[in-house]
């Protein structure tokens, strides 16, 4: 399907992909395709690594593979690469300009089999530890056909996406069912909603994370999509209904192994597709017979409850059963009766060090581990031994909860300073936190009157600039630090984080003055 424009020159004049404010057509796919095949064919590495950066990137270096006959590998973590223990070939950038030079637009391409078309997939899977999965191109090419034949689309759509094209969710949805369809991909990842500016009808493809935030600080769409689809983690009913307002939302049920499972719109349950056949093994987990991947069966971990042969309640994990003081625990049990507390917006709990430990999102300063331990301790044995207050769970690009930060934010010999919101402004991001009164970096300065002191200051802007720009800086690299007031326990704050092209400017504001100031050096 998504070759077939390759053999012929009947779409060559049709815009496929909308970059940056460049329309570009399957006769320029074509040329930017040659170059970047031309230069994979001078090597006998049979292995291509594609990190999925730029979405035309992506799109270019996907064929160019194919069409080399080489097998495609997708990390959805740049990092990764550096664990590989194979060969490979890198993926070539800047398409639309450098590479023209070996550009070869008269050469035709050779007729592929999709089936023989293989991508490996990199997830986490149940156990945590990466593996790979493979996939055909006729897999997710049947996957787009259904999704398709079930959603009535109309004509001169553009597809967004919030996410990238190197998982199951990405690639088909904002890649493989627009390309196939001839609907145009735009390859700009979208960060924030203002970066949609268009007077065509849109599909989002997006993440329960992305449509959270937005939800929570009522940031609204200058024009609204036409259909929103979301996947990686559960969508709540309060989020759904903001949405719904204005667009059709879609959740979508499935992993990286089984591909599309089920849908839901504004019920409670999933509808799975036509062609998914699904049943259950003794422990009411989920099995999966789907032409959306390759094998016959899947048995997954997820627990199910059937209503017809076409309905089914989603339960939760089975694998989400820890072990703490010889007891067996559900964590999502933990988390249901926690975010039935009134201060209480969303949890999540883990096992970290052999004790159970949880971290929750709340809008109320004044909340306390010992208040949240003694409610449930009301309903269960077992409560959580450490906490942390969070302004949001952090999540992955896939919208799914992201265990290796919250490890490092428990794994702190420092307070976690209470974080009540944050913005972003052009190239900066505004925090709102609070360093609380029994924060352990309080005790012993000073005794008669608590400060907080610069070293940790230093360490939270650095902490900070950190997540919100995904950069690494190094405390010894500040320059230019003034520490012009003192800052005392509870105190709300606003941290102020600037990116520029070789540095991270910080300042801790407050009552209309500022409390430190410096700068990082990248």
């Amino acid at each position: 399907m998504i070759l077939e424009k390759f053999y012929t020159d009947k779409y060559d004049n049709e815009t496929v992909i909308e970059h940056g404010k460049k329309l570009i057509s399957m006769r320029e796919l074509k040329e930017y395709v040659h170059s970047v095949q031309n230069i994979f064919s001078r090597t006998d590495i049979p292995n291509v690594v594609i990190t999925g950066r730029d979405g035309l990137d992506f799109i270019v270096n996907f064929f160019a593979a194919i069409f080399c006959g080489k097998k495609i590998y997708l990390l959805t973590d740049k990092n990764r690469i550096k664990t590989l223990n194979f060969n490979y070939i890198p993926e070539q950038t800047n398409n639309t300009s450098v590479l023209k030079e070996y550009s070869t637009p008269q050469a035709g391409f050779k007729k592929i089999n999709p089936e023989e078309v293989l991508v490996n997939f990199y997830t986490s899977g149940s156990t945590g530890e990466p593996k790979t999965i493979v996939k055909n191109l006729t897999n997710m090419e049947e996957e787009a056909v259904e999704i398709l034949s079930m959603f009535n689309f109309i004509e001169d759509l553009v597809f967004y996406s919030t996410t990238t094209m190197t998982h199951m969710f990405g690639i088909v949805f904002h890649f493989v069912i627009p390309f196939s369809a001839g609907y145009i991909v735009n390859t700009e990842r979208i960060e924030y909603p203002e970066q949609i500016q268009t007077s065509k009808p849109y599909v989002l493809i997006s993440t329960p994370s992305f449509l959270e935030k937005m939800a929570k600080y009522d940031i609204k769409f200058s024009s609204a999509p036409y259909k929103i689809f979301t996947a990686g983690d559960k969508l709540s009913t309060k989020i759904r209904d903001f949405f719904n307002k204005t667009s059709e939302i879609i959740d979508i049920y499935g992993s990286t192994e089984s591909s599309t499972i089920g849908y839901r719109t504004n019920t409670k349950y999933f509808n799975k597709l036509e062609s998914v056949k699904i049943s259950q093994n003794s422990n009411g987990c989920l099995i999966v017979n789907s032409k959306f991947f390759i094998g016959k069966e899947l048995y997954m971990e997820d627990k199910i409850e059937k209503l017809t042969d076409k309905q089914f309640y989603l339960l939760g994990r089975n694998d989400r059963i820890v072990k703490v003081r010889e007891k067996r625990i559900s964590l999502p049990e933990i988390e249901n009766i926690l975010n039935n507390h009134k201060d209480v917006i969303e949890s999540y709990c883990f096992k970290y060090e052999n004790n159970l430990v949880c971290a929750i999102v709340t809008d109320n300063k004044n909340l306390t581990p010992k208040d949240l331990k003694e409610y449930v301790s009301e309903y269960s044995e077992i409560t959580p031994k450490r906490w942390r207050f969070l302004d949001e769970l952090p999540k992955n690009q896939r919208g799914k909860i992201d265990k290796n930060k919250l490890e490092k934010i428990f794994g702190l010999n420092l307070s976690y300073p209470l974080v009540t919101g944050r913005k972003k402004i052009g190239e900066s991001f505004e925090i709102k936190l609070m360093f609380k009164a029994n924060s352990n970096f309080f005790r012993g300065h000073f005794d008669v009157m608590p400060v907080l002191p610069g070293v940790v200051q230093l360490f939270y802007a650095n902490w900070f600039a950190d997540e919100v720009f995904n950069i690494k800086l190094s405390n010894i690299e500040a320059k230019r630090i003034k520490f012009s007031n003192i800052i005392k326990p509870d105190e709300e704050l606003i941290l102020k984080l600037t990116n520029k092209d070789n540095s991270v400017e910080f300042t801790y504001l407050g009552d209309d003055k500022i409390y430190s100031s410096g700068i990082f050096v990248k």
